[in-house]
């Protein structure tokens, strides 16, 4: 059996309008799964708002479905809001609920999970 990766993810993949990248792991934890875990801080040194953290959330969620649609199709992208009880997204698997709040970064994994037919 042959699987072939012919897509990666480069840093700048990962960005955000008015925002900065102050951390970013890529971190291989079996021949099935690669976590790439980043700290979103806020341009201008403060903190995100309540809206803000939603115009981020919503960035990242459709930042994962952008990279779920040009990987193959038994790789997903879940993403893991590290600072919200781990909540979770999963690529296309439509929205989820949580209380938008005042953050000064947001810590996100993208977990990037392949399935292996047999």
């Amino acid at each position: 059996m042959k699987n072939v990766i012919s897509k990666s993810f480069e840093i700048k993949d990962y960005i955000i309008k008015d925002s900065q990248i102050n951390g970013f792991w890529m971190t291989l934890l079996d021949k099935e799964t690669l976590t790439t875990e980043i700290i979103y801080s806020p341009d201008n040194d403060g903190t995100f708002d309540a809206g803000e953290t939603k115009r981020m959330m919503q960035e990242i969620t459709t930042k994962c479905d952008s990279f779920r649609s040009l990987l193959p199709e038994n790789i997903n992208c879940e993403v893991i809001f590290k600072d919200l009880d781990d909540l979770a997204y999963i690529a296309d698997e439509g929205k989820f609920e949580v209380e938008y709040k005042e953050m000064d970064e947001i810590r996100v994994v993208y977990k990037f999970h392949i399935e292996y037919y047999i």
